[in-house]
């Protein structure tokens, strides 16, 4: 019965778990289908992904990697996960975490990424040369003796309609001829807009403007025919349709009108030099066509800007390298070139490609067309430097040059002019440590400083590429050795160290020995920031050593396993049982035998027990000292089960070896 409880109960647990998660999915679902965003729309906001790598039904998902930090994969999701991602918000975060290696980058392509397209149109105004059609709306405004406005659109016949003064046909015109139209036909009307002194005046201006109809074929991103802003050129054309693909042409993207091709545009003309004179405006049955790239050329190397590029067929090296923003300064001016043979001068498959090198001032005389990849080699890093170090005043490694001399060198190093800080240098002989090829150990060359500074011309050699200048320190000169003393003397302060052995003592004399309220037992002297437990004041100080003389404190800190942790006034000559008890005596988890005294100068003393602790000596109890009482050790619990199963264990192995003796004998 207890086993049918135990699974209803499971299974009601489950039960909600899974109607947590379908409530949950299922809120995810409405939210998805509440945005109304379809799975292109999603395409356009987020490029990256591609439909190449979303799958479409069923993801394919990947083993876990061992590394601990997960970073979003779209490729494992579907489209409709995506779009129910996108819908709660969180795409944008995810993508921000997906590292995807592209590779080398495609030149110009990245341009039409921009995801506010429809804005460069604002503010725009209107080009002279614009040509009103079917759909625009026109703005008439009269003022002065008569005033009224009035907005007309153009039908699909190129007419507008005004009252009083009939239909009027305006199509193809530009705004500063159907201004003057206007004019002369209100002026039929009002008399008072003509004249050499008109009163009354006529301005037209355009509000909603027309679209135009495009047609874009080849390797565009979003072929078809599509409207776009009447004042569209090819580039912002292309951008209100996501673009040029990456097999398709940047260098010759032609615009064909009524049949005819009446232009090429060169987009790298226009992202390179600037140049927008072949990017005409469009008008409306204009078709974008964009044929598929010839060339694709990899740039890598010395380059400003390396990547994948196309050239046409009359353009030499130099001029692709322009595109590429020229060679840095560290580049080489032999580059390698990479050229696919045509099919019919291989002698094998083999051997198709054709690897040359060109220099930079034939560049301009090599064809660029055909070649698959070119190399912009760099200059080899040299190390040309020289190191000094010891005493100077900034050793390390500094830049040689040719005729470099050793006191070139200490010069740049902080000099040889401090008179004191030359106190502290060994003058009689430095080093010059030179490696020579034909040894494995350096070739060692003495510089007697002093003859140096004296200007005898054979100390000052020329030094090499890699030579290390050893100075050394002068061993009795050194730096103040001080010592710290604080508290209660009667000088404070630091003391320099006089002489080889001077001990604590010497140092209290010196501070003027110890104030009248000064606790010698508590002397407390530290030494690489750890206390020295002192036995007297004889001991040798050493550099950096801090002395503290502490006041008489008058109290005893009690702390560990007792009933009141805390301080208890100091008397003199009583013993550690009486402290005990003033907080309050052991607890029940005390281990009377384990009770520690530490003194005030660093010192430390055990209770200590003999005779099965019968008998116990207790250490005396001094002015500042800080008792502690340890816990006792828990005891092992006897495991009766353990007892039997070792006993057993050990009874078998006795009955076995009594079995093998017996049939032995």
């Amino acid at each position: 019965m207890y086993v049918i409880k135990h699974i209803i109960k499971k299974t009601k647990r489950l039960k909600m778990k899974y109607i947590f998660t379908l409530l949950i999915i299922t809120t995810s679902v409405l939210i998805a289908q509440g945005r109304s965003i379809n799975y292109e729309e999603l395409m356009k906001q987020y490029p990256q992904l591609s439909p190449s790598v979303v799958n479409k039904t069923v993801p394919q998902r990947r083993l876990p990697a061992q590394n601990l930090i997960t970073e979003f994969n779209f490729t494992d999701y579907t489209e409709t996960e995506l779009l129910m991602l996108d819908s709660l918000g969180v795409l944008d975060a995810l993508l921000d975490t997906a590292k995807t290696d592209e590779g080398p980058i495609h030149f110009g392509y990245k341009y039409f990424n921009n995801s506010d397209k429809i804005a460069i149109f604002d503010n725009i105004p209107i080009p002279s040369n614009y040509r009103l059609g079917p759909g625009d709306q026109l703005i008439i405004s009269i003022w002065g003796s008569t005033q009224f406005r009035s907005r007309h659109l153009i039908n699909r016949e190129g007419d507008i309609f005004i009252d009083g003064v009939g239909q009027i046909n305006l199509t193809r015109m530009d705004i500063t001829t159907a201004e003057n139209v206007l004019k002369e036909k209100f002026g039929e009307v009002y008399s008072t807009i003509k004249g050499k002194n008109p009163s009354t005046f006529l301005s037209l201006s355009l509000g909603q403007l027309k679209s135009i109809n495009i047609s874009f074929v080849g390797e565009v991103t979003s072929p078809g025919i599509h409207a776009v802003h009447p004042f569209s050129d090819i580039t912002t054309a292309l951008l209100q349709v996501n673009g040029v693909n990456r097999i398709g042409s940047l260098r010759n993207i032609q615009v064909i009108r009524d049949g005819d091709i009446i232009t090429e545009f060169d987009f790298y003309k226009f992202l390179v030099d600037g140049k927008i004179s072949q990017n005409i405006r469009l008008i409306n049955g204009d078709v974008i066509f964009v044929p598929v790239k010839q060339s694709s050329i990899k740039i890598e190397g010395e380059v400003y800007r390396p990547g994948i590029y196309e050239t046409k067929k009359d353009e030499s090296i130099a001029k692709l390298l322009h595109h590429a923003g020229n060679l840095t300064p560290k580049a080489q001016p032999q580059m390698e070139v990479y050229r696919l043979l045509q099919r019919r001068e291989r002698t094998s498959e083999d051997f198709a490609y054709k690897v040359s090198y060109v220099d930079y001032q034939d560049a301009n005389n090599e064809s660029a067309f055909g070649l698959t990849k070119i190399r912009v080699l760099s200059v080899p890093d040299v190390t040309r430097e020289v190191s000094i170090l010891g005493r100077v005043k900034t050793p390390g490694n500094y830049a040689y040059e040719d005729s470099m001399k050793i006191l070139d060198l200490f010069k740049i190093a902080g000099g040889l002019d401090d008179e004191t800080f030359l106190e502290s240098i060994y003058t009689q002989e430095a080093e010059v440590l030179r490696q020579i090829p034909t040894s494995v150990y350096p070739m060692r060359i003495a510089i007697d400083l002093d003859k140096l500074l004296a200007g005898q011309s054979d100390q000052n050699i020329l030094l090499n590429n890699g030579d290390i200048i050893l100075v050394r320190e002068n061993s009795k000169f050194t730096d103040n050795k001080y010592v710290t003393i604080s508290g209660q003397v009667n000088i404070p302060g630091k003391y320099i160290i006089q002489k080889k052995e001077e001990s604590l003592n010497d140092i209290i004399i010196r501070a003027g020995g110890f104030a009248n309220n000064a606790y010698i037992g508590g002397l407390q002297m530290y030494r690489d920031s750890i206390q020295v437990v002192l036995s007297g004041t004889d001991i040798f100080v050493a550099v950096g050593d801090s002395v503290y003389v502490p006041e008489a404190p008058g109290v005893v800190k009690i702390s560990g396993q007792v009933q009141r942790q805390g301080v208890v006034q100091y008397v003199q000559g009583k013993t550690l049982r009486y402290y005990i008890e003033r907080a309050g005596g052991f607890t029940n988890e005390a281990d009377r035998k384990r009770v520690v005294v530490n003194y005030a100068n660093g010192d430390v003393r055990l209770k200590k027990n003999y005779l099965l602790s019968l008998i116990s000596i207790s250490p005396p109890i001094k002015d500042g000292s800080t008792i502690y009482v340890y816990k006792r050790r828990p005891k092992p619990v006897f495991d009766f089960t353990q007892f039997l199963s070792t006993t057993a264990s050990a009874a078998t192995s006795i009955a076995t070896l009594y079995l093998l003796y017996i049939n032995s004998n």
